[in-house]
This record gives C-alpha cells, structure tokens and sequence, in this order.
C-alpha cells in the first residue's frame, strides 16, 4: 500500500487542515479501533464504568487536561491539532485522545505498552556511500499500518519539514528538517507514573523539527518539557552530532556513539536511566494483554538490541544492507524477538530510512520483509520510487 503523502504551506491551523481532509477516513476508523480495542476494554473494566460514559470521561479530561497543557506549552501544535478537527470533521477532544492514547491507556507502565521498535543511527564513516543514514521499525500493537502518513510541510512559523506521523497526528515519529537535523524515537519502560497532565513526546519533537538546527538545541528543548512516556530519542544534525537521549517522565540521560553507529530499542543502556525502568527481569503483569501475561517485558528488546549491534559490527553499510537490517529476521524464522517483528500482540507496522545529507526519507507501510519503500525528498524534485 502506498503511503499517504501531503504536501503542503502555510499556517499550522491551514497545515492541519489539510492533513485532517487527507486522512478523514483514517482518523475516524483509528477512533472506531480505539473505542472498540481490547487495550480500552480492559481499563474500562477496571473502573467498573459502562464504555459509553467511560469514553466521555476520557475525552473530558483530553479536553482539560492535555489540551490545556499543549495549548500553553506548544501553542503552533494546538493549532495544527485544531486544523486536523476541523478537516477530518471530528470533535477536538477526540483528536487530542487519541494524542494521549499512550496515557490513558498506561495506568501502570508495567501492565502496557502501546508500541516499540528499534533505532540505529550510522556515522558517514560507517558507510560505503560516505553519508549518515538512521533507519527504524515501528512496531505497535493496534493496527495502525494504514494510519502513517508522509508530511512534507513549510509553516508560515518555523522550519520546512519532512517526517512520518500517524494520521491524527501532529506530532512526529520520524523525520528531518531543512538544516539537516533528524529525530527518531522508541518507547522505553520508566518507573515513572504516566500523567495525561503532560506533553506528548511526538508533539515535542514535531516542535524540535521546525524550530532547532542543532542536536544541542534539540536535546535542550526536549529537557524543557515534562514528557507523556519513557523513550530512546535518536537525534543527528547536519554537523554529525549523534546521540541517543534516553528519557523518562521527568529525567534524561545521553548516550554517544561510541563506535561508528548507536542502536537503541525498549531498554535504557545508560547507568543513569537504567536505575530507573522496570527491572530487567519483569514479566507483564495481570492487566497486560491476555497474550503477554507472564512474558518477558523485555525479551524482545534485548534480543533484537543485541541483533542489531550483530549486524553492524560486520563492517561498512550499503544501500542494501540498510533494507536487510530492518527486514531481518535472524538466524531462523520472523518472531517476536526479531527486528522485523511478527509478534502475536507486537508487529513491525512501518519503517522508515532517513538520509540528513541528502533531505530524503524512504518509507514502507507494513513490513520490510514484505513492501516496497517509497522515497520522498525536502523538495518535490527528490521524489520517487524505490
């Protein structure tokens, strides 16, 4: 399935406008799958509250909470969140659910997670072409594969950018600006409490793309806020500046590229961040998914981690090895622990490749090991198929 692609100017209400007439069909049905998920069922339960008047309270305190918190913090994102209402036809509320699914959905960090993947990020010096490339898989539990979009945006207020969204979105999984700084990142496990009485990390960094040139002032922007979940944040600029910024609610730590590239997955590798996850050995508790009850938290992160670190220590990277590593399935068959996921509850939904040198992103939905990537540049001329 191509990937759905705007391409547009203008001011961040008119800019998500036009996203929200893009992706009217897709941002309804990711409230149909969010109101009927087995993920809001079970919470539901919990609270002893029939859905229809649980699906009030949780877009009531959307409404005054979180879209509180982003219209003061983030005041251009609100107004992008605003357009996407308007053009998809649904209530403001909703859309800002569904920005805070992660929260609402996260009552104990150790009883959910919404969505995972793996991040690399490879030095020029690390590859046969001489340039940077950062790659990930998004890996998600609901089915999300038909809710990623492409945006290409220039706002009247801020940096043009390139990046990867779902669909009712204004914030950003993936992408670049026109300085060349690239932000990438994946969730992670923090004993932090989740609070809906915080930003989302998306729309932080959709802030860092269209108003940073550095990864310093990336990182800084980033330590500004109180963030919604834990995540490896991978940010690179222009300079070559690479790092992983682990983060929780409240605490940050970076990591450095070490060797000619960094990988993170769902586990902090810093001494700071690792006092602070979830221990090691934690198994998915009683309100986790039927199916993930008693697993391994981190198993699959460990595992495709530690494969990850297996394939780039081969030597350098071509064009082609960067498709292998996010279609990889190991040494046997695709699983749950491999980095093209084919989990029972977890799958690889999207991934995406980044080139800061050249301002291009390639992007499948769906699996590596089974799509086509599709290429699409800073500027129209760089578009194409591949």
């Amino acid at each position: 399935m191509p990937a759905r692609f705007l391409d547009c100017a203008g001011s961040h209400y008119m800019v998500g406008i036009e996203q929200g007439r893009l992706a009217k069909q897709a941002i309804h049905a990711a409230w149909e799958i969010f109101s009927d998920s087995q993920h809001l069922e079970m919470n539901r339960k919990a609270r002893f509250a029939p859905k229809a008047l649980y699906l009030i309270h949780c877009q009531q305190k959307a409404e005054n909470f979180l879209k509180k918190m982003v219209k003061n913090a983030l005041p251009e994102q609100h107004e992008r969140i605003r357009g996407i209402a308007a053009g998809a036809d649904i209530a403001e509320k909703i859309i800002y659910l569904l920005h805070g699914m992660e929260m609402e959905l996260m009552p104990k960090a150790s009883s959910y997670a919404l969505g995972s993947g793996i991040v690399i990020g490879v030095k020029a010096e690390a590859t046969t072409t001489g340039e940077p490339v950062l790659i990930k898989n998004f890996d998600y539990s609901l089915p999300f594969r038909e809710m990623f979009l492409v945006r290409r945006t220039n706002p009247v207020a801020g940096c043009q950018t390139l990046d990867l969204a779902l669909a009712f979105s204004c914030g950003t999984h993936a992408g670049i600006n026109e300085h060349g700084l690239c932000v990438i990142y994946t969730f992670t496990y923090p004993t932090d409490s989740i609070s809906i009485k915080t930003v989302p990390l998306s729309c932080i960094l959709q802030e860092v793309l269209e108003t940073c040139y550095t990864t310093e002032e990336a990182v800084r922007l980033i330590g500004r806020h109180a963030r919604d979940s834990g995540a490896n944040i991978l940010i690179m600029d222009a300079s070559g500046d690479l790092r992983i910024l682990e983060t929780s609610r409240n605490d940050l730590a970076q990591r450095t590229a070490e060797k000619n590239y960094i990988v993170a997955a769902n586990h902090y590798i810093s001494p700071e961040m690792a006092k602070k996850q979830i221990p090691l050995n934690s198994r998915w508790e009683d309100r986790a998914l039927p199916r993930l009850r008693g697993k391994s938290i981190y198993r699959s992160s460990l595992e495709r981690y530690a494969r990850a670190e297996c394939l780039l220590s081969k030597g350098k990277i071509d064009p082609e090895s960067v498709d292998k590593i996010l279609a990889d399935h190991g040494e046997g068959q695709a699983g749950d622990d491999t980095i093209c996921r084919h989990g029972p509850v977890f799958s690889t939904m999207a991934s995406v490749i980044i080139y800061p040198k050249r301002k291009t992103i390639r992007v499948v939905t769906g699996k590596p090991c089974e799509g086509r990537f599709e290429e699409f540049g800073m500027t129209r001329t760089n578009d194409s198929k591949a």
